[in-house]
Formats: C-alpha cells, sequence, structure tokens
C-alpha cells in the first residue's frame, strides 16, 4: 500500500511544480512586458530625438569626409631633380610640400594645408634621397626589426618592380608609428614615408601606386 500511495504523490507532484514555475515565469515575463512598455511610452521621444542627433552626425560625418576626398582631385604630380633619379609621384591637391635639396641628398616634406617647420610635428609624407648606400641605411633599422619596434617585409613599386626594396611598419622613427618604404637608388638610398595612420590610405592608394624613379 505506501508503494502504491508513494508512486501516486510523485506522479502528481511533477505536474504541480512545472504548473508553479510556468505560473512564476508568465508573471515575470509579464512585468517585464509591462516595464518595457512603460519605459518605451515614457523615454520614447528621449529615444527618438536621439537617433535623430546619432543619424544626422553620422550623416553630417560622411558628407564631410566625401567633401574631403573629393578636394584631393584632380592630383598633382612631383618629379625631382635628374641627378636624384627623377622620382615622381602624384599627391592630392590639398597638400603642399617643402624641399631641400642639393647634388646628393634631398628631403621634401608634404602635408594639408601648411608645412609645418616644427621639429617635432609630423608629416602626411616625406621623401628623402641619402647619400649612405642602401645596405649601409638599413643596418640602422636591424635592431628596431630584431625587437619588434618595427616590421620588416620585402617591397617592389608596382611601376618598377625589378628593384627590391624593404617596406618597415610601426614605430619608423622616435615616437613615430608610421610606415616607410626603402629603395636602393644608384648609390643613394631612397625613403617614402607617412608618419602618422591618418594618411595611410593616401600613402596605400594614391602615393605607392603612382611611385616611380629612374634606378
Amino acid at each position: 500500500m505506501k508503494q502504491d500511495q508513494t508512486g501516486a504523490i510523485n506522479v502528481l507532484l511533477i505536474p504541480l511544480i512545472l504548473s508553479v514555475l510556468f505560473f512564476f515565469s508568465s508573471i515575470g515575463f509579464g512585468v517585464w512586458a509591462f516595464m518595457s512598455r512603460e519605459d518605451y511610452k515614457n523615454n520614447s521621444d528621449q529615444k527618438v530625438n536621439t537617433a535623430v542627433v546619432v543619424a544626422t552626425e553620422r550623416a553630417k560625418t560622411e558628407k564631410e569626409n566625401e567633401f574631403v576626398q573629393r578636394e584631393k582631385n584632380p592630383l598633382r604630380e612631383y618629379t625631382g631633380s635628374e641627378a636624384l633619379g627623377s622620382i615622381t609621384f602624384k599627391y592630392p591637391k590639398t597638400w603642399s610640400g617643402y624641399l631641400v635639396e642639393d647634388d646628393t641628398k634631398s628631403s621634401l616634406l608634404m602635408h594639408p594645408g601648411l608645412v609645418s617647420g616644427n621639429e617635432k610635428a609630423i608629416y602626411a609624407l616625406r621623401v628623402e634621397v641619402e647619400s649612405s648606400q642602401y645596405d649601409k641605411v638599413m643596418r640602422n633599422y636591424e635592431s628596431d626589426v630584431k625587437s619588434g619596434i618595427v616590421k620588416a617585409t620585402a617591397f617592389r613599386l608596382n611601376k618598377l618592380q625589378e628593384v627590391a626594396g624593404t617596406r618597415l611598419d610601426g614605430e619608423i622613427a622616435n615616437g613615430i608609428q608610421g610606415s616607410m618604404i626603402v629603395l636602393p637608388l644608384r648609390d643613394k638610398t631612397l625613403k617614402i614615408s607617412t608618419e602618422s595612420k591618418d594618411f595611410s590610405s593616401d600613402f596605400e592608394s594614391i602615393i605607392l601606386p603612382n611611385l616611380t624613379f629612374i634606378p
């Protein structure tokens, strides 16, 4: 008799427990739904206004970016002296440049608007011809490559595949994060770099694809 009674009680307990759990779950869901509805009701105007502000700011930023990109065209072309390889590349017309050059070396700085003379300034583009040979220049970066400060990879220009050089990405100078291309130029070395990630897109899509020189 006890076994039968115990079995009957166990069978009845299971549906009862499930019913209680379902009841409390339903109450919880009802409370959550009610609170959500009240929150939306009370704050819907604020949420709509916030969404409008966010959408407006996003559209404004996109239009400003489109304007900046349009202003870069038509691209201008720079051509260096024959003595230093007739370095040629295209650059945005919104950039200004400052060139210091003699028969053995040159330094060209480029940046949107005015080119700062501050020694700590960073530039959208720096193009340098050093009087030292390629192998000697690359030895200056060996310790930085080994320590991981910069990453070195083989590089060739699209328009000058016969010249093999090196690309450096990372801290290309003290405290300056950017990318630098190092290429042999006769008995000298050509270095092209961007000193800010803000100009990486122009460096990759405008400067490098159009860069060439006479080896």
